[in-house]
């Protein structure tokens, strides 16, 4: 069923989802007592899908050094939000998170980091770190991590993920939802399956397999790599849906190169790229924009 298609089922065990608004918050550290600076590791929201032994709404985050895959358990308003952002929907009137984004940078500021420090009963915990208009202190703001992956992949800000809930990653029978629906984002890519949509705007030829590129940042994009470029072919591995990026990507370590090769205007190009941080804003909103 798809991602976005799945609200009323999951709605039903919103009570059981980890990142929910009822959850209890004893034992939440407060947020003066959170370490900006201690043992944390940048991430890079990877997709989006579904725990299939739960059916609950799953964000998997990727370790940049590792590969390592973190899973936050989140809302299905959120992870709804969060594959919008991934997939670059623009709605003629700003949701939530875009409302929320933009009061930010009307008010002066601007969302530098996601933190997400602590995990209690199951319940994880996040700080939004924004700067403020003037240059003064910046503001420390307790969030849902569910609600900052969809704040930060707006603004482009960075997210750490503290080194204590890396070791005790719990596992995650993950379920990526229909191909219309999947998107990834990796290597600086944010990639989605053909559709016939895609096809007519960007000329892709039906005889190619591949995943069309939405967005290409960092050294993707310094490569040449462009929105509507046809990625074929990732360490090797023929790409046929998005996930089968992440799984390209499986035993890459921070640092080391992957060939990727793309297609465009019937040229096709290998370039080497390697996993980093690559924090983009997404596009500004046109009212009425279409949908990608």
């Amino acid at each position: 069923m798809p991602l976005l298609a799945r609200s009323v089922a999951v709605a039903l065990l919103a009570p059981l989802l980890s990142a929910c608004s009822a959850c209890s918050t004893a034992g939440k550290p407060p947020a003066a007592e959170v370490a900006f600076d201690g043992e944390y590791r940048v991430m890079e929201v990877a997709t989006v899908g579904w725990d299939s032994a739960t059916t609950s709404p799953v964000v998997l985050l990727r370790q940049l050094d590792t590969g390592q895959m973190v899973p936050i358990w989140v809302g299905v308003s959120e992870a709804q939000s969060i594959a919008a952002a991934l997939h670059e929907v623009s709605y003629p009137r700003p949701m939530t998170h875009d409302l929320m984004t933009d009061l930010i940078g009307r008010l002066g500021g601007h969302l530098d980091e996601l933190l997400i420090h602590d995990v209690v009963d199951g319940t994880y915990f996040g700080l939004l770190r924004v700067s403020v208009a003037g240059g003064g202190e910046p503001m420390i703001v307790d969030s849902r991590p569910s609600d900052g992956l969809a704040l930060a992949l707006r603004a482009g800000a960075s997210i750490r993920v503290a080194q204590k809930i890396l070791d005790d990653t719990p596992e995650v029978d993950f379920l990526a939802p229909d191909e219309p629906d999947q998107v990834v984002r990796a290597l600086g890519l944010t990639v989605v399956a053909r559709s016939e949509a895609l096809d007519r705007e960007h000329g892709l030829p039906a005889e190619h397999r591949g995943l069309v590129v939405l967005r290409a940042t960092g050294a993707a994009a310094a490569e040449g790599i462009l929105r509507g470029d046809l990625v074929l072919e990732v360490a090797g591995i023929q790409m046929r849906r998005p996930i089968d990026l992440l799984d390209a990507l499986a035993d890459v370590a921070y640092g080391e190169k992957v060939s990727v090769r793309t297609w465009r205007d019937g040229e096709e190009t290998t370039v080497e790229l390697a996993p980093q941080p690559s924090p983009d804003p997404l596009a500004p909103r046109e009212a009425g924009g279409p949908v990608a």
